[in-house]
């Protein structure tokens, strides 16, 4: 569902009050580049997939076993490859890397559980939580 004008109108304020908040957020995100799919990889496993699916049809005609197990292998090897396309930073050929699902960008645990702990110390700085037991 899209966003109304006002809710989009609300979503950018946001994010400029945030990025005047933290420019080192700022600089993070601009430089940033988003990542994209290699498009050839997924063409070559779509390819699979159907060279696969016209070989089961095949298969079927000629009540051939073999042949419909080669034809599924075939179908399965496609549908992998074409999953697993690495990820393409900057559009540059050959620069591709795997990036897990979820994962926006590479980093230490121990970098991320201190930034989170910065994170959530800011957060209650800003809304006048304090913990007290």
């Amino acid at each position: 569902m899209p966003l109304s004008d006002h809710e989009r109108q609300m979503l950018e304020e946001m994010e400029r009050q945030l990025f005047a908040d933290d420019p080192r957020l700022a600089r993070t995100f601009e430089s940033a580049a988003t990542p994209r799919r290699d498009h050839r990889r997924i063409l070559v496993g779509v390819a699979g997939v159907a060279v696969g699916l016209a070989l089961l049809v095949l298969a079927v005609a000629l009540p051939s076993v073999v042949l419909g197990v080669a034809a599924f292998l075939v179908m399965v090897a496609g549908g992998v490859w074409a999953a697993t396309a690495p990820v393409v930073e900057n559009g540059a050929p050959g620069t591709a890397r795997r990036v897990p699902a979820g994962a926006a960008r590479p980093g230490t645990g121990e970098d991320q559980s201190a930034f989170m702990r910065r994170m959530e110390e800011r957060w209650e700085r800003r809304g006048g939580l304090d913990h007290q037991d």
